[in-house]
């Protein structure tokens, strides 16, 4: 299954939706390949499961939570739904415990890696917005935006530690569980400024946890945006931990809107290209896209061979 090329299913995905016909539409692009994303139902899931053999369907890759936790109400996004980095000890387990669920999944489905969202230095302070706003108007290279942004980056340093040290707990069940289980853990570089783990941190947790099973996942948008708020170069992840990595997400993007089409809009993938080897996991994740664009992006990815 090393670079096969495959598809998350959180494209134009609805929990109504006939995932037979979403298949047949896979096949026809020339795949048999996909990501199950932390958005699918448990329907769904079985659905699948009941597909795999008679649609010559595999499973590269989960994405965490897979299945979302269902066992109360969450205010968040359901990719956020607990945070492996929260300082509530009760939140944190829970965390661990659905991690591990999609860990199983992942198994499960004979898939090789869960993809994680590592979590969030939090703060009553939503510096984030501002500098989001900032951007938006075209203010990049202004003192206002500069100001924003710099104050944003020394506020998330002050409370980092915290937050960092009992991710490090919860890491340690996570990736000891997976290693058991034979499934890797991917560490996803994060689009906000404000979530685990930045640049640097990537390198942290992978010194402590890459010989046990976890690997760089790279998100080609998330990377972008942070070149474009002037934080980290989108190469510098790449050419630090291309090494490590095991993964990526590939879509396109446009101004501070990811997840398009790959190649549509303004980010250049061919810089990220060459990055890609022949054990690296190349998968599409797009959320809302039309078939002819996601055909013609498969096509030009699939001429890609490393």
């Amino acid at each position: 299954m090393n670079n096969m090329l495959s598809i998350s299913t959180t494209w134009n995905y609805k929990p109504d939706m006939n995932m037979r016909a979403w298949v047949s539409k896979i096949h026809d692009m020339g795949l048999n390949a996909i990501e199950l994303d932390y958005n699918i139902s448990r329907e769904h899931l079985e659905e699948i499961r009941g597909l795999m053999k008679e649609m010559n369907l595999q499973v590269t890759s989960v994405h965490n939570f897979c299945p979302v936790p269902n066992d109360g109400p969450s205010e968040r996004h359901i990719s956020n739904y607990y945070r492996l980095s929260s300082l509530d000890k009760n939140e944190r387990q829970k965390a661990v415990e659905w991690t591990k669920k999609t860990v199983d999944t992942a198994a499960g489905f004979g898939a090789q890696v869960v993809v994680i969202h590592a979590g969030t230095v939090e703060s009553e302070d939503d510096r984030a917005s501002a500098v989001f706003n900032l951007y938006k108007r075209g203010k990049r290279n202004t003192k206002e935006f500069l100001r924003e942004r710099d104050g944003l980056l020394k506020q998330r340093q002050m409370l980092r530690d915290r937050h960092l040290n009992v991710l490090v707990k919860s890491l340690a069940q996570v990736v000891d569980y997976a290693r058991k289980k034979k499934i890797r853990i991917g560490l996803e570089n994060r689009y906000y400024p404000t979530e685990i783990p930045n640049f640097e941190e990537i390198g942290y947790l992978l010194g402590l946890f890459g010989g046990g099973g976890m690997g760089y996942w790279h998100d080609v948008g998330h990377a972008e945006m942070n070149e474009r708020l002037g934080i980290t170069a989108h190469l510098d992840y790449l050419n630090a931990y291309q090494d490590k990595l095991i993964g990526v997400h590939v879509h396109g993007m446009k101004g501070v809107r990811d997840h398009l089409a790959p190649f549509e809009g303004d980010l250049d993938l061919k810089k990220v290209l060459p990055f890609i080897k022949k054990k690296t996991l190349r998968v599409i994740e797009t959320r809302h896209a039309s078939y002819g664009k996601m055909k013609a992006a498969v096509k030009k990815l699939s001429s890609y061979v490393p």
